[in-house]
């Protein structure tokens, strides 16, 4: 389906909702066009610091070795 295809049925969709629902629609278009900013906790960044350096020193598991241990 092209671009311009899902427009058209989106609006097709929209001419279909009753008014009501027209609000929370928009405030949906309106976040997924612009999401907020979300800033990291003390602690998340905190977290982060750690887990590089324990990469940088090696320590980390692949996935694909996880995988095979447990056998998924």
């Amino acid at each position: 389906m092209t671009a311009k295809e899902m427009k058209e049925r989106i609006i097709e969709a929209l001419d279909k909702l009753p008014p009501e629902s027209l609000e929370g629609v928009l405030e949906y278009v309106e976040f997924i066009g612009e999401p907020e900013t979300v800033e990291a906790t003390a602690e998340e960044l905190e977290a982060i610091r750690r887990g590089d350096a324990e990469y940088l020193k090696g320590e980390f598991i692949r996935w694909r070795d996880l995988k095979r241990d447990a056998h998924l």
